[in-house]
């Protein structure tokens, strides 16, 4: 089974420049050769709707591991992540979102919470983020949609999701269950 996502679907809503790509060789400490791959020729997009990428990784400066996760993994000892593996994506809000370098699995750091598994893989999390820029037209009153319905994009995008990715919404404090409900009450007081 391929990608979830390829570049053009992910160009079809993001401008292809907003989409970040690492060259082979900024990416060669990343065992696994899907989430190369996917990071060389697909890209996440860069500062453009739910996602910011990590500053160093469009900087080419790729840090797996490192003191700030040996800190962490210490802030958790039951964790049990091998954080020495990580490198950082970037952000969704005020949570850090990290890759597996060895397995491929996307995690999660809450702002203020223990980490979780996020995606089941990076193309999973860019299927995700292209998903919420599909519906952004329904629950987004600055977008340039007619029909606001922030209620069934919230029931679409959980659906969908839960067809994608499984995994990513088994953590009933997963970061994708706080945008969840950001969309469905965008335009609640």
């Amino acid at each position: 089974m391929g990608p979830l996502i390829d570049r053009a679907r992910m160009a079809a809503v993001f401008a292809p420049e907003d989409l970040l790509t690492s060259a082979d060789d900024v990416l060669a400490g990343i065992a696994h050769a899907p989430t190369r791959a996917f990071l060389r020729d697909v890209g996440l997009p860069d500062r453009v709707g739910w996602f910011e990428s990590d500053q160093r990784l469009a900087d080419g400066k790729v840090l797996i591991g490192g003191e700030a996760w040996q800190r962490v993994a210490e802030r958790y000892p039951a964790c049990p992540f091998d954080m020495s593996v990580w490198l950082t994506l970037g952000g969704i809000a005020l949570d850090d979102v990290i890759v597996d370098t060895v397995t491929g699995v996307v995690y999660c750091i809450p702002d203020g919470g223990a980490p979780h598994r996020l995606n089941s893989s990076v193309d999973a999390l860019a299927y995700f983020l292209h998903a919420l820029e599909v519906e952004r037209d329904n629950y987004d009153p600055e977008a340039d949609g007619d029909g606001l319905d922030p209620d069934g994009a919230e029931e679409r995008l959980l659906e969908l999701m839960r067809a994608a990715d499984p995994t990513a919404l088994e953590n009933p404090r997963s970061t994708w269950y706080m945008v969840l409900r950001y969309v469905g009450n965008w335009m609640q007081d």
